[in-house]
């Protein structure tokens, strides 16, 4: 696309009011995926799990024992039995890729703040019986100051994406050459998410921690935008699995999410000039992407500033990642 031409389309953006469809649906009152969510990082943390002192998690049991101040000694003893279930179970279980996971966290998001989780599968009960013994605890000790950082998390990333999220959206679905859902992507807030501080999985799942200061401001806005592109991850595959085979050659894992982190933070440097990037903010390109950052500069930079097509573009860094079989 000509530089002239991309240049436009930004500029139109950033004159834009506020979509008349949504972006994203910030949901602050899940009490169920909240609970469900602090306890399994605090089950994480007790199994010893590696990602346990990560930065977006490494303050959860501090955020407990703060909470088990105010309890009596049985409602302490309920606490902890439900961190011992998690840490024995579901906390084992990895919250982006294992599928009986993401259920469960999907049925605690539908739940919101009823009375009671869903009865059934994919809460066994077992689990649920865990849950609601831990719920009134939770709600005595943690579920006000979760819910307050929710809030405050959403309207700081919602002013945002006010401002610059027609922008941004314009940019990304310009450059992947694909369509944002139309009533927008729901977002759920939680106190506590993952070792990531937020995640998305199938059937537009989004997930964002509401303590973890990395994803603050622009930081926000950049990781809800990269959590409703990884929507786009077997399209992008796709292409990206096509141009390999052409080439007679293997695809490194995680080029897809290199090219999520490269192009998400370079749409929101460019409504905002002073943003670092996530990635280079947190160290992502020295933890398992180094491969991807010099090719990405090289090629994909390129043609997001205008030179060449997303097919070219992907062919060429395709080429640079690509290993021999």
């Amino acid at each position: 696309m000509p530089i002239r031409l991309l240049s436009a389309i930004v500029a139109v953006a950033l004159s834009a009011q506020t979509p008349s469809r949504p972006i994203f649906r910030f949901s602050t009152d899940d009490f169920w995926l909240n609970l469900h969510h602090f306890l399994y990082v605090l089950g994480r943390a007790e199994a010893k799990m590696p990602d346990a002192s990560r930065a977006a998690v490494a303050g959860a049991p501090a955020d407990s024992e703060r909470g088990l101040a105010a309890l009596t000694p049985d409602e302490r003893q309920i606490w902890r039995d439900a961190i011992a279930f998690y840490a024995a179970g579901p906390s084992r279980k990895d919250a982006v890729f294992d599928d009986s996971l993401s259920a469960i966290t999907s049925a605690t998001a539908d739940a919101g703040d009823r009375a009671k989780p869903p009865a059934g599968a994919p809460i066994d009960a077992a689990l649920r019986s865990t849950l609601e013994r831990a719920a009134p605890v939770y709600r005595k000790s943690w579920w006000t100051a979760h819910r307050e950082a929710n809030v405050e998390r959403r309207d700081d990333i919602q002013a945002l994406v006010d401002r610059h999220g027609a922008a941004v959206l314009a940019y990304i679905t310009r450059a992947y050459g694909m369509a944002w859902r139309s009533e927008g992507y729901p977002v759920h807030l939680s106190g506590w998410a993952n070792w990531a501080g937020a995640y998305s999985t199938n059937g537009n799942l989004l997930v964002m921690s509401s303590l973890d200061r990395a994803t603050l401001g622009y930081g926000g806005l950049e990781i809800a935008f990269h959590e409703g592109m990884h929507q786009w991850d077997r399209q992008m595959n796709d292409l990206l699995f096509a141009e390999v085979r052409k080439q007679g050659r293997r695809l490194p894992a995680n080029a897809s999410h290199a090219m999520i982190f490269f192009t998400a933070g370079d749409a929101v440097r460019r409504v905002s000039p002073d943003h670092v990037p996530y990635a280079d903010a947190n160290g992502i390109w020295q933890s398992g992407f180094q491969r991807f950052k010099a090719p990405l500069d090289e090629v994909w930079k390129p043609y997001l500033d205008g030179t060449g097509t997303r097919d070219e573009a992907i062919s060429a860094f395709v080429a640079r990642v690509a290993v021999d079989r």
